[in-house]
């Protein structure tokens, strides 16, 4: 089948009042190839945690507010570096 090798294009609207934490997360990567390639590499994950039955992920449990920014600052500069190692 021809369609299985034409590229998806997708646009796609993140609101913060819909997906707080994906939204701050994804605001938060300027360049806007990065934030696409962090956005596919979440999509990624997600479809192999489903496939997975969801087992694959153990409960999580928010962080303190005060601690919260700090944590996730450093979420996201770890995920970011390894994006880009992935990157090449």
């Amino acid at each position: 089948m021809q369609s299985d090798l034409q590229d998806l294009q997708i646009k796609l609207t993140v609101t913060s009042d819909e997906h707080p934490e994906l939204h701050r997360v994804l605001v938060a990567i300027v360049e806007p190839r990065r934030r696409t390639r962090r956005l596919k590499d979440l999509a990624a994950t997600g479809l192999l945690i489903e496939r997975a039955g969801g087992l694959a992920v153990p409960a999580l449990q928010p962080a303190p507010a005060a601690a919260a920014q700090e944590a996730d600052v450093l979420d996201d500069a770890v995920s970011i570096a390894l994006w880009e190692d992935k990157a090449g």
